[in-house]
């Protein structure tokens, strides 16, 4: 779990965010997305007094953050803080003195491997975010991430579930869980354009090179993972495209397929209830 500027407060009620490069949504008491421009300190005073007091956490949307995944650093467990900015430094784009790094592991790993999954974020801009709200009286909860957001998300159920999910402009995204773990998240790529595909160029061999893609991931589940076969699959896509595909993963995944994107409910209201109900282990500074 993230835990970045995370402060406890029982008091207030909790309420959920996402973040964008250029603003930010907040899911009120209400259930409604409120748009602000939460990269400007004077709106917050605004936001305040229409919400009321609150704690709010955060999801960060790409390319807000970089996930990497290293070979676990043989140093202590009290030294892996220290030694991560220098293990992934080269990796990305972000000066080291601005790296804010968090570390979580996958709940299952093939076996023989340590891996850590690394999520990196500017601090400059995780700053700016926490100082505004926090000036403006609200208390800071959780800043996560999309993949361990929308795990929250899926239903309970002994056998894994797998969900896809998609923001125009940013790639198509995959996840499987139980039980609130991650088991395994990755990118699909060639559906970077997802929302501009009509139905006749998915029908004529899109999804079947997405099934492609999903059955890599089943087997990879199965084989390196050893896990049982997925229970279901979650959709958080563009209202038309999802449309399509449900009915045809229903056809040759033989699966239930959820549809969860409604105009009421677009993806950033998944992500914003899925940054609400992030927790963090009761010992987390």
């Amino acid at each position: 779990m993230l835990s970045w500027f995370t402060r406890r407060s029982t008091s207030t009620p909790l309420l959920g965010g996402t973040v964008y490069d250029d603003g930010v949504s907040l899911l009120n008491r209400h259930g409604e997305l409120v748009q602000i421009d939460g990269w400007r300190r004077s709106v917050w005073s605004d936001c305040a007094k229409q919400v009321g007091p609150a704690r709010l956490q955060w999801v960060l949307t790409d390319p807000l953050y970089q996930i990497h995944v290293i070979d676990r650093p043989k140093v202590d467990d009290a030294e892996l803080p220290a030694a991560l900015p220098f293990a992934i430094k080269d990796l990305v784009n972000i000066p080291i003195n601005r790296i804010h790094l968090d570390y979580f592991q996958l709940a299952v790993q093939p076996a023989g491997s340590d891996k850590l999954q690394v999520v990196v974020a500017d601090k400059d801009k995780l700053s700016r975010l926490a100082t505004a709200q926090e000036l403006a009286g609200f208390a800071p909860g959780v800043i996560t991430i999309e993949e361990l957001a929308l795990v929250n998300l899926l239903p309970v159920h002994p056998r894994p579930q797998m969900l896809l999910w998609h923001r125009p402009g940013q790639a198509l995204k995959l996840l499987i869980g139980v039980e609130g773990q991650l088991l395994l998240n990755r990118q699909i790529r060639g559906f970077n354009q997802l929302d501009s595909l009509s139905e006749i160029e998915l029908e004529q061999g899109l999804v079947d090179a997405l099934i492609l893609e999903l059955q890599r991931s089943i087997d990879y589940l199965d084989r390196q993972l050893h896990q049982p076969a997925i229970a279901g699959i979650s959709l958080l896509l563009p209202l038309p495209q999802q449309a399509v595909i449900q009915r045809l993963l229903e056809s040759q995944l033989e699966v239930p397929v959820r549809a969860m994107t409604t105009e009421q409910h677009p993806i950033d209201h998944w992500l914003a209830h899925g940054a609400a109900l992030e927790r963090v282990d009761e010992t987390s500074s």
